[in-house]
């Protein structure tokens, strides 16, 4: 008689160990935890509601962009021990190798919605 207490007593410790364990009840039965799924960061500086548009093109914190949609101008958002947050100028470089605030003027192609001539 003495055998199967023990037997049922053992039983019952396992039973309330694999209950009230800290794991979580998913990888109890086998399962695996849910896989969060990562925003994707493309298109994050396109918009068509306003001048300004922040933005983060990769997933570090300290990666953060201002554009400014109606003249193309760029800016990154930075943290200087100095002055604290400020806005640091992105220049575009031409295909001459010259620098400037501002993208090339892109000229007007004839496609189907040009008008011509």
């Amino acid at each position: 008689m003495g055998k199967h207490v023990t037997i049922i007593a053992i039983l019952i410790a396992l039973f309330s160990f694999l209950l009230f364990s800290p794991l979580s009840t998913e990888a109890q039965f086998g399962f695996t935890p849910k896989q969060v799924q990562q925003k994707s960061h493309q298109g994050v500086l396109s918009t068509a509601q306003g001048r300004f548009a922040f933005g983060q093109v990769s997933e570090s914190g300290e990666d953060k962009f201002m554009l400014d949609t109606f003249t193309g101008r760029l800016w990154r958002l930075n943290k200087r021990t100095d002055i604290g947050l400020c806005l640091t100028v992105i220049p575009y470089r031409s295909k001459d190798g010259k620098y400037s605030s501002l993208p090339e003027k892109i000229p007007a192609s004839k496609g189907k919605g040009a008008k011509e001539k």
